[in-house]
């Protein structure tokens, strides 16, 4: 027994052993096999086996390192390029316009004022340039256009307006150059947006041609939104729903905003029905209550002129396909939290709840263009209703009956910005001359004279010199003077005292 620990060691570490090496004649003949052309093993020393394994390792890795330097090389000429243009000159845009807020609704809004500087910086001594202009587009972009695999179907640009800031060649110096720019965006235009349909962007393009080397380019996008003024009186709305005798009256804001919350508050009438000859009632007792508001995306994916063969007549080729998709992005439930009155002749129900937009679901603003993009939201409640048999002196011994009705109602609301301190541009102007009165204004009669008309300036007799009761001008009371006006002191007609 003292023996057999030994052996089994032995054994163990032969087994490993002979595994390792194993293992390790494997991984030679597949190097082996791998390799084509190899010397014999009588040609090679024992000396040279390190160089030899040294050398087989770099020609495993001289693909790699050639491979980088191929796509390194491929790239060069176009990162060069773009160096070599950002080393001449740099583009940067300076807006000096308040924040760019349609406000009102489209078919009555002014507009938003865009003004600001574009600089130019030039780092040589002087840059020769061909042309610089720039221009502010509508960039719309559809995510499930009419062809899935066409550019111009899933993308359209429309130029707003164009500034060509150089007539011809020009040459500049070293340093910074402004060139100012302003537009004023129209009200009916849509808001900047990105939905799961379609995205509208604003962006501001500018492009520099310069006599030698590549164009420099610069691309500012621009955030454009909608605020609607809110009413100062909330809205009412009543809901009757037949065949019973409810009564909803609504109350609730006609805009909310993408961040807060706002309450609606809600009062049921006919709640309560009475026997008088049984001298029992059966009434309503509210349950449950769901609100959500949902957002409807609609829109209209135009084809383009390659495409549009397949629609057949020209007025469908205008519409193009249509896509519409909702979603919920807010939601909630009560259970608890409103008052009951059942004593009263037809019973009350009144509870007031908070309702909002979730913070991550992202909403969109309500807005309509005139290709067809739409986004509209709508607010759902709906309330649970269970009817119950009491006694009329003892309405809180109640009975279900076993009926009950989901009582729903949909509310239009409109989903906009803050107005913020903001207010529209053409309120921030100057009168114009058109608008100022004529000045002064004439004289008409007067209580102070008792009936009698103010004189006119020309009928007044003009004032003499003896006559009037102001003194005479400081030019005809010279102390050297005769009355007629300054005059001279000569030296010699003065007399010095000794």
């Amino acid at each position: 027994m003292p023996h057999a620990l030994p052996r089994v060691s032995t054994f163990f570490r032969n087994h490993t052993s002979s595994f390792d090496i194993h293992n390790t004649d494997l991984k030679k003949g597949k190097r082996r096999s791998s390799s084509t052309k190899r010397p014999a093993l009588s040609d090679r020393s024992p000396s040279s086996s390190g160089s030899s394994l040294a050398s087989e390792d770099r020609s495993v890795k001289m693909p790699d390192s050639h491979k980088r330097l191929s796509l390194v090389g491929l790239h060069s000429p176009k990162t060069s390029s773009s160096k070599l243009a950002q080393h001449l000159a740099s583009l940067d845009v300076n807006i000096e316009s308040p924040p760019l807020v349609f406000y009102g609704p489209a078919a009555s809004s002014s507009g938003a004022l865009l003004s600001g500087q574009l600089v130019l910086k030039i780092h040589e001594d002087f840059l020769a340039i061909d042309s610089f202009k720039m221009r502010l587009a509508v960039e719309v972009t559809r995510k499930k256009p009419f062809h899935s695999h066409c550019q111009e179907c899933s993308k359209q640009c429309t130029d707003l307006t164009t500034w060509d800031f150089l007539q011809g060649p020009a040459t500049l110096r070293r340093g910074e150059h402004d060139f100012p720019f302003s537009f004023l965006l129209p009200g009916h235009l849509p808001p900047t947006m990105k939905g799961g349909l379609c995205a509208v962007e604003y962006v501001l393009r500018a492009v520099i041609t310069p006599k030698s080397g590549e164009p420099i380019k610069l691309a500012h996008a621009l955030d454009v939104k909608r605020a609607i003024y809110p009413s100062d009186q909330p809205r009412h709305s009543i809901r009757i729903f037949p065949p019973t005798n409810l009564t909803a009256n609504c109350e609730l804001p006609a805009v909310i905003h993408p961040i807060g919350e706002t309450n609606m508050t809600i009062r049921m009438d006919g709640v309560v029905k009475r026997n008088t000859e049984t001298k029992t009632q059966t009434h309503w007792k509210l349950k449950r209550l769901t609100w959500r508001i949902d957002e409807t995306q609609k829109t209209i994916s135009p084809a383009c002129a390659k495409h549009a063969a397949k629609l057949g007549s020209i007025e469908e080729a205008k519409k193009g396909m249509a896509h519409s998709e909702t979603r919920t992005v807010g939601t909630d439930e009560m259970k608890s939290g409103w008052k009951a009155d059942y004593s009263s002749p037809d019973g009350q129900i009144e509870l007031e709840f908070p309702f909002g937009i979730r913070a991550d679901s992202k909403p969109i603003c309500d807005m309509k263009a005139e290709d067809g993009t739409e986004v509209s939201h709508v607010m759902v409640v709906e309330m649970i209703v269970a009817e119950e048999f009491a006694p009329i002196r003892k309405p809180t011994q109640a009975t279900p009956t076993g009926a009950a009705r989901v009582l729903r109602m949909h509310f239009n609301i409109t989903l906009t910005e803050r107005s913020g301190l903001g207010i529209s541009w053409d309120e921030e102007q100057p009168p114009l001359y058109e608008n100022v009165p004529p000045s002064p204004p004439t004289y008409g009669n007067s209580e102070l004279y008792e009936g009698d008309e103010i004189p006119n300036y020309e009928d007044l007799t003009p004032l003499t010199a003896a006559e009037s009761p102001m003194p005479a001008p400081v030019a005809d009371r010279h102390p050297y003077g005769n009355g007629e006006g300054p005059s001279r002191l000569n030296i010699e007609d003065l007399t010095l005292e000794p």
